[in-house]
């Protein structure tokens, strides 16, 4: 399978932000126990790229992982040199598409509009990035695809258990989850519990 075909059939993006490597790597041990595989670590969080080579070195294959917030093609190609299988950002950069490209990495851009995410497809993204979803809804996904039904789109933002499906059911092809996943806080036992729990109800929620 490709890194995109993963990425649809777990359906499913984490999102580590904030956490040093060490952190990053209990938090990633925590879901990946959990059966969630399906990973990112954003950039605008302490020694990002170093936790991007600690986190593929740890679980290699068991998982897919994808360093988030790259901006410009400097940090995509530390990131794709420490192990990045995918590359997100909160914008589009058609220097880091063509870049991406060029190393056979997946590049998913973030747009918000029709028109970002069309010309960002047309411009040869694989998969293009909802952000942020949160305050758009499912609703707008459903309408987005309507005309446009070959896009592949990841709503990122606002995504729970509780709405997951109706973004699946509006043309998802994946979600990217963040605070509903992984809270903020001091990483100990219980936070680790939190993380298993919470990463296991979004399972069920998908059955």
């Amino acid at each position: 399978m490709t890194v995109l075909e993963r990425i649809k059939d777990h359906r499913m993006i984490g999102i580590l932000r904030g956490y040093d490597t060490e952190d990053a790597l209990k938090i990633a041990g925590a879901l990946v126990d959990s059966g969630f595989n399906v990973i990112e670590v954003a950039l605008n969080s302490p020694h990002a790229k170093a936790t991007v080579k600690a986190i593929k070195e740890e679980f290699g294959d068991g998982i897919v992982l994808g360093a988030g917030t790259v901006l410009n093609t400097e940090d995509a190609g530390d990131c794709i040199d420490a192990g990045a299988e995918f590359l997100l950002s909160p914008v589009y950069s058609k220097e880091v598409l063509e870049f991406s490209g060029d190393r056979g990495v997946l590049y998913i851009p973030g747009c918000y509009t029709p028109t970002e995410i069309y010309n960002a497809h047309a411009a040869g993204a694989g998969m293009i990035k909802v952000f942020p979803a949160g305050g758009l809804g499912a609703g707008y996904i459903k309408d987005v695809l309507a005309p446009m039904n070959e896009l592949v789109l990841l709503p990122t933002g606002g995504v729970t258990p509780g709405n997951i499906n109706e973004f699946l059911d509006a043309g998802a092809a994946a979600l990217g989850i963040s605070s509903a996943l992984v809270p903020k806080g001091k990483v100990d036992g219980s936070l680790l519990e939190d993380v298993r729990t919470r990463a296991i109800k979004f399972r069920e929620a998908l059955e």
